[in-house]
């Protein structure tokens, strides 16, 4: 009798303790994020060819998400006002506080010749808060702007990144 007893009460010890999680997680799952390019003319310029080999996002809590490990090329100037949308991809649900690409290559066409860019760390950043919530969608547009106020005689690129827009979750 008494061990049927100690059963019963760990029984109910567990099942509050189950509740406890359950209610007070956060959901869990994936949504989708949609990441789109677009830019300013420029001047001076009329090709910047920019290959980048990953996209990650870093999350509120400093996480990291991988958005994409394929690599990407594209003329940056042939985005003036259009926007290159890099995909719909599944990831965690949570906020995210900032984009990373890693940039592998620069070369822009100034007056006719190719001149190899340098892109410091090898990286551009992108600081922004979004939200991507279990089954919804979210849509983010980063608007690059890289001219000449934006290229240094040291052949370093530094463009400036800026949010668009922020759509969802939807």
């Amino acid at each position: 009798m008494k061990r049927a007893m100690l059963v019963g009460a760990a029984v109910i010890v567990l099942g509050v303790i189950a509740g406890i999680v359950i209610l007070g997680s956060t959901p869990g799952g994936n949504g989708i994020l949609s990441i789109g390019i677009t830019d300013a003319p420029a001047e001076n310029i009329s090709h910047i060819y920019i290959t980048i080999s990953s996209i990650e996002l870093q999350g509120q809590d400093n996480s990291t998400t991988v958005y994409s490990q394929v690599s990407i090329q594209f003329d940056l100037l042939s985005l003036v006002n259009v926007t290159k949308m890099l995909g719909d991809v599944s990831i965690p649900a949570r906020n995210y506080t900032m984009i990373r690409f890693a940039v592998t290559s620069a070369v822009a066409t100034l007056g006719g010749a190719n001149v190899t860019l340098n892109v410091p760390s090898d990286q551009v950043k992108a600081p922004l808060h979004f939200q991507i919530q279990p089954g919804k969608t979210t849509t983010v547009v980063l608007d690059v702007t890289a001219d000449m106020t934006h290229i240094s005689a040291s052949g370093n690129l530094r463009p400036v990144v800026t949010v668009k827009s922020v759509k969802g979750p939807a």
